[in-house]
């Protein structure tokens, strides 16, 4: 059997926002990198300030020095030691230690406190396999064929949490889930478990099958074909409390390591309405996105790998009245347990606003960023790392302090 599977990677910049309590602006950063990038999914700041950078597009990972304006390249592509094939997600362990999430070389990458590449692993790699997909479906595909998955998050225990699979499993295959867990793996047991669920868009995965030559073909694509789809979003706090925020009654839920849920006040808003500016703005995004496919086939037991730009969607055969009140990649937990809320906003609403809340899911107030930058992480002392977007969509590293 050959299975084949693609992951759809791309972030949504910040949209509009209605929300109660203080506004604050960013006006001024402290610090902008003036080299470009093209596609960072993630960065970690270490004690020192530095900043550990991963660029999907790229295919490459720096540790950058914002005050001295330098950056030094961690590792190589390849599959050796101290290499990396994708750095798909970047995820940061206690004592300024992080890994990197590599699913072409289907590894993690360890990066060492003075930003030199340390040991690769795999999860499964003396430990028992994680639990096998459910209704509400799971990390893993039957047959021992893994989904491309990155984690997350990680808290302070160093604990990894993942999204299980958009898939579910019946007599006729695997067919796309409406729903998906949020796990936790703890990497001193070797063990998963499962704390909450989130709400899926409809086309989270997408199945098809064929038959050649009297063998079966499956391919699934992860990651949706319709414009601003309606979701859950999550996150994690340092000390393991989950965070989502609902999107059928926009509120956000803490969901604590034991797994008892505080449920936050529904959020006033009023609906952006899906005009022609709107899917204008949509069909440029998808342009000039930096999202990556990852490709794995599995057939007479060899497994093969690949990875390439993802060509646009095609045209939506349908679009929905109204966006959803937030954006799906543009929730975060801040080291001072604030969780920001990246909102959704008009075509021709230029500002980008984050809704703020407490860490028992309190809505407090909201952060209002310059034209054309998006949060992307932050560090101590108030520091909030953004994205600045060019006219030629480069990426420009920022610096705030909050």
């Amino acid at each position: 059997m050959a299975t084949v599977l693609a992951a759809v990677l791309g972030v949504a910049a910040p949209r509009v926002a209605q929300a109660q309590g203080a506004t604050r602006a960013l006006t001024k950063p402290e610090v902008e990198f003036p080299e470009p990038f093209s596609g960072v999914i993630a960065v970690r700041e270490l004690r020192d300030g530095r900043v550990l950078v991963a660029d999907t597009k790229d295919k490459i990972v720096q540790l950058v020095d914002l005050k001295g304006k330098r950056a030094t390249k961690v590792g190589r592509e390849g599959s050796g030691p101290g290499e990396y094939g994708l750095p798909m997600q970047l995820v940061a362990l206690p004592n300024d230690t992080s890994i990197v999430f590599d699913p072409l070389n289907s590894r993690y990458l360890t990066i060492l406190p003075d930003g030199k590449p340390g040991a690769t692993f795999r999860l499964e790699d003396g430990a028992p396999p994680p639990p096998a997909a459910r209704a509400e479906g799971g990390p893993m595909l039957r047959g021992g064929i893994q989904t491309v998955t990155a984690p997350r998050a990680v808290d302070a225990q160093g604990r990894l949490y993942f999204e299980g699979s958009p898939l579910v499993f019946g007599p006729n295959g695997p067919a796309a889930a409406d729903s998906a867990a949020i796990m936790r793996y703890d990497r001193k047991t070797h063990r998963y478990d499962t704390l909450a669920f989130v709400q899926l868009p409809k086309d989270a995965a997408q199945v098809t099958s064929s038959n050649a030559g009297g063998q079966q073909n499956v391919q699934v694509r992860i990651g949706g074909r319709s414009p601003f789809q309606a979701r859950d979003a999550w996150t994690v706090m340092a000390n393991g409390s989950v965070v989502i925020a609902r999107v059928k009654e926009y509120r956000v839920d803490v969901v604590a390591p034991t797994r008892q849920v505080t449920r936050g006040a529904a959020v006033p808003y009023t609906p952006v309405k899906v005009g022609d500016a709107e899917k204008t703005e949509y069909r440029d995004s998808q342009k000039s996105s930096t999202a990556m496919g990852i490709t794995r086939s599995v057939e007479n037991g060899k497994v093969t790998t690949g990875a390439a730009p993802m060509a646009p969607p095609e045209e939506p055969k349908a679009w929905p009245a109204v966006k959803p009140p937030f954006t799906q990649n543009g929730i975060f937990a801040t080291p001072t347990g604030e969780i920001w809320v990246a909102r959704s906003r008009a075509a021709k609403d230029e500002i980008p606003r984050y809704d703020v809340f407490s860490a028992a899911g309190r809505l407090t107030g909201q952060v209002v960023l310059p034209k054309k930058t998006r949060v992307i992480g932050f560090g101590a002392g108030g520091a909030v790392y953004t994205l600045r977007t060019d006219e030629d969509d480069l990426q420009y590293l920022q610096r705030f302090r909050g």
